[in-house]
């Protein structure tokens, strides 16, 4: 069975032209392959990134609307600009990611 093996094997690498296609075939898949996972990588990236903004705007908009439905006004309006403050609320209100 071995001498069959070694018999193709010495028949396909005298095929110069069978090895370079076989060749470029793994290379072009390998690189198919290569290209898929960083395509993959960077929509799971652009993805996280929509989740997370979109986590942060619905604990804002309860962070704003819990704030207004006790009267804190100024509260509301500070949370808005100063990010310090809004995460001392956030916290407060039990609303961190």
């Amino acid at each position: 069975m071995s001498e069959e093996i070694d018999a193709l094997v010495d028949t396909f690498n005298k095929d110069r032209e069978w090895v370079n296609r076989v060749l470029t075939y793994e290379q072009e898949t390998e690189m198919r392959c290569r290209r898929a996972r960083e395509e993959a990588l960077e929509q799971g990236i652009e993805q996280g990134i929509e989740q997370g903004i979109e986590q942060g705007m619905d604990r804002l908009g309860t962070l704003i609307g819990r704030l207004i439905d006790a009267g804190r006004l100024d509260d509301a309006k500070r949370v808005s600009e100063d990010a310090a403050y809004r995460d001392k609320l956030l916290s407060e209100f039990r609303l961190q990611g």
